[in-house]
């Protein structure tokens, strides 16, 4: 039992969180597909925000869940969506580009 209430207090801590996303940030720059390891890296950041605030008093203590798995949920969900914004401006761009091609080898 020590050691899963050792990690519900890690769970819990911001600084953890923001480890985890500046690690998956990392990543993402030897990566750079942006799909996987920058939402995952950006959704850890805002998890991190979110058990800050509510660190603070800022948000009420509901904002997040009682059970560790559920900021997993909650990160996973994030993700999901900042992987969908990144596409979707990703393929905004695309469109709105000045009528060059992506070939490395047009001047």
């Amino acid at each position: 039992m020590d050691i899963y209430f050792q990690l519900i207090y890690w769970a819990f801590q911001p600084q953890v969180w923001i480890i985890i996303g500046i690690a998956f940030i990392l990543l993402e720059i030897a990566d750079g597909s942006l799909i996987f390891f920058l939402p995952m890296g950006m959704s850890a950041q805002i998890v991190a925000l979110i058990i800050y605030l509510v660190n603070s008093r800022i948000l009420p203590y509901e904002a997040i869940p009682d059970a560790w798995y559920w900021l997993l949920v909650y990160w996973m969900v994030i993700a999901v969506f900042v992987t969908f914004l990144l596409s979707q401006i990703r393929k905004y761009k695309k469109i709105n580009s000045s009528g060059g091609t992506d070939d490395l080898n047009d001047y």
